[in-house]
């Protein structure tokens, strides 16, 4: 057979290698010769066109790119002060809830510190040196702020910079988490008095009112640095408790040294009042000279003065000026929380020096490599050639010993295959189909096919069928889910005096969100919205009991006020509640027929009304711990009257806290205005009733 399979394939097969030796053998001998031109032309002018060009590039690029990392850089430093005043403000919210209310919370002893518990995370309690130790009310305020051991525990826990969390009592006590209670033993097995009535963070948020960071000042117990903040707490307009926290001075420094752009640069870090919290310079201008305060508004240098008072009006900027008599590039960006400010500095020698230094070292490599690539040319299009007729011949070679190998299998294969018609359609394996390659693999699948085919189908018709109960088993739950909320509206057309409308869109399948009302007798209405944590099904899972038993109770009669009734829920949700679930409830009674409505809130967001006087407005009622997270809470009412023509929005943190593109949270401020263009476009469409 002239045209056989195995003459096509010998012949594709060398005509393919000689065409591709061909090819590569020219373009590899044109590419060398080309490229040892062009590098040597290269080679001549890169010089020139660095040193004309890289100084203003680099002067524009530094502007450009210092000015983008120092605002990313503090933005970053600015998130670790966030988060730890965040905390701190988080704490001094339960310490006032604890210390107005100490009949909801139930007392914890805190232990003095030892120093078996040397390294471990521990709660402690400390005496200033004038303190009544036998105080009653000093002692019950103690055993009450101890009850927030697990909170103080997890901010410290949580936090990679915090190296402490303390709430201090004006009684002179001190309940501080921290993993160093040793250095608060003394030689002779008693705690040290810790004075914080006289350590700056207590001070400054006493004398500020309200929360402040602290300069660099000395640790207490240790011969480091730290940089402190503190929260007031007040009760009934009296100073109550100062909540603060610590960062080390090396955890700071870790936070600016990262802040570094290459070796080059110098990061400074400025208060308020130009004072310089940290510098990555020991000396000089911008330096900082050991523990001592020092302030760059002071400086006898007029422009960087000037430089200091245009950041500390928060902008972003660049300048180049003189510090310590050599011109230098300085950007800065303001870190919101402290309203500090970030100082990145470089010299112009500095920076220029990087376009002359890449200018030497590409003329050095340039050299090199057109004196290596001249003298390897040669070598490299004989080796080129030579290669090229060896690797034709062993492709012929290869060509002729295996193409009748792949075509015998082959041939037999199709032989078996043609005999196949009828009721005869078993396939043989042959031994020499047996090549240990895809044809036995095929022939072997040949031979199977028939049988396998039946189970196949069994198979994808069960896989299928499964996969359509589970999909509808999860539909129906989510169905379920929605028909257990009150989706009609309006929801009682026999009654003229309100209307009702809700709207729940779960993040998932099904969620934990939830909504109700039903009224309780003709005269009373509950109106209830909750947010379970957690999504998908264990959520609802907590939400169709929370629900069932927050109406149950509402409807048993047993109780008027709100807040006894998340009380009674509250106690019946901890039990057995071991995945420590927990949900935020607002649940309000409305008394129909004078407009009075009593709520009671257990950690949900704070209600908005509307007024016809003053338009939206965001109420701040009274907040309680979350259902289910400590068993005996107690919760406060609210009461509040609506007149005709007023409106109440309730809602969960899904809306404030939905994230646009750019990770932005919608937020209340975004809440509110949506709601006023809202009663805007609904008045736009009919009349005002």
């Amino acid at each position: 057979m002239k045209n056989s399979l195995r003459r096509k394939i010998f012949k594709m097969n060398i005509m393919l290698i000689a065409v591709a030796l061909l090819l590569f053998t020219a373009i590899g001998i044109y590419q060398v010769r080309r490229y040892a031109n062009l590098m040597e032309e290269t080679s001549r002018n890169q010089n020139m066109v660095i040193m004309d060009t890289m100084s203003d590039s680099m002067r524009d690029m530094a502007t450009e790119n210092y000015q983008k990392y120092v605002v990313s850089e503090a933005k970053i430093f600015d998130g670790e002060f966030w988060t730890m005043r965040h905390d701190l403000e988080i704490l001094a919210a339960q310490v006032q809830m604890v210390l107005e209310e100490p009949s909801a919370y139930s007392p914890v002893e805190v232990p003095l510190p030892s120093e078996a518990d040397a390294g471990k995370l521990t709660l402690q309690l400390l005496y200033s040196d004038w303190a009544d130790q036998e105080d009653a009310q000093l002692k019950e305020q103690i055993l009450r702020v101890g009850g927030l051991r697990n909170m103080m525990l997890e901010i410290v826990r949580g936090s990679d910079s915090l190296l402490d969390c303390m709430v201090s009592l004006p009684g002179g006590a001190s309940i501080i988490v921290d993993r160093t209670p040793e250095s608060k033993v003394g030689p002779d097995g008693r705690p040290k008095p810790y004075n914080a009535d006289k350590r700056p963070w207590y001070v400054g948020a006493v004398v500020h009112k309200k929360p402040y960071y602290t300069p660099v000042n000395k640790d207490n117990y240790y011969d480091t640095y730290e940089v402190m903040a503190g929260v007031p707490v007040y009760v009934d307009g009296e100073l109550a408790a100062v909540c603060g926290g610590s960062v080390r001075l090396e955890a700071l420094a870790d936070i600016i040294s990262g802040a570094k752009l290459g070796e080059y640069t110098d990061t400074c870090l400025i208060n308020e009042n130009g004072i310089i919290i940290y510098s990555s310079r020991t000396d000089g201008e911008l330096g900082m000279e050991g523990s001592e305060l020092k302030s760059l508004l002071e400086e006898n240098n007029a422009d960087l003065v000037s430089l200091v008072n245009e950041a500390l009006k928060g902008d972003v900027g660049f300048s180049l000026l003189k510090v310590d008599g050599e011109d230098t590039y300085i950007a800065y960006a303001p870190i919101q929380t402290l309203g500090w400010t970030m100082l990145l500095s470089i010299s112009q020698e500095d920076l220029n020096a990087t376009a002359y230094l890449l200018a030497e070292q590409t003329d050095e490599v340039m050299e090199d490599s057109i004196s290596e690539l001249r003298s390897n040319e040669g070598r490299t299009v004989f080796s080129t050639l030579v290669l090229a007729v060896l690797m034709l011949l062993f492709a012929a070679f290869l060509s002729l010993l295996f193409s009748k190998r792949l075509v015998s299998p082959i041939k037999r294969m199709t032989l078996r295959v043609s005999e196949m018609q009828g009721d005869d359609m078993s396939f043989q394996v042959d031994d020499i189909l047996l090549t240990g390659d895809e044809i036995e693999v095929l022939a072997r699948a040949f031979a199977n096919m028939s049988e396998k085919m039946r189970g196949y189908v069994d198979e994808i018709v069960e896989i299928t069928s499964e996969k359509q109960r589970l999909d509808t088993e999860l539909s129906v739950a989510a169905e379920i889910q929605v028909n257990m909320l009150p989706t009609q509206f309006p929801a009682f057309p026999d009654r003229r005096e309100f209307d009702l409308y809700a709207v729940m869109d779960p993040a998932k399948e099904v969620g934990g969100d939830f909504y109700d009302f039903y009224l309780i007798d003709e005269d009373h209405l509950a109106l209830v919205m909750a947010d379970v944590s957690g999504k998908g099904v264990p959520a609802s899972l907590f939400m169709v009991i929370s629900k069932t038993l927050i109406k149950n109770v509402t409807l048993s009669g047993l109780y008027r006020d709100p807040a006894d009734i998340l009380h009674d829920v509250n106690d019946r949700l901890c039990e057995g509640n071991k995945d420590n679930m927990f949900v935020t409830v607002w649940l309000g009674i409305l008394t129909i027929s004078t407009g009075s409505l009593v709520s009671a809130c257990a950690g949900h967001e704070y209600p908005v009304f509307y007024r016809k006087d003053r338009g939206f407005v965001l109420e701040r009622d009274p907040h309680g711990l979350a259902m289910g997270a400590m068993e005996g809470s107690r919760y406060r009412s609210a009461v509040w009257h609506l007149n005709p023509g007023d409106l109440l929005f309730l809602y969960t943190d899904g809306v404030p806290e939905a994230n646009n593109s750019r990770q932005e949270l919608f937020g209340m401020e975004r809440t509110m205005t949506a709601l006023e263009k809202s009663m805007q476009a609904a008045r736009a469409g009919r009349p005002e009733r």
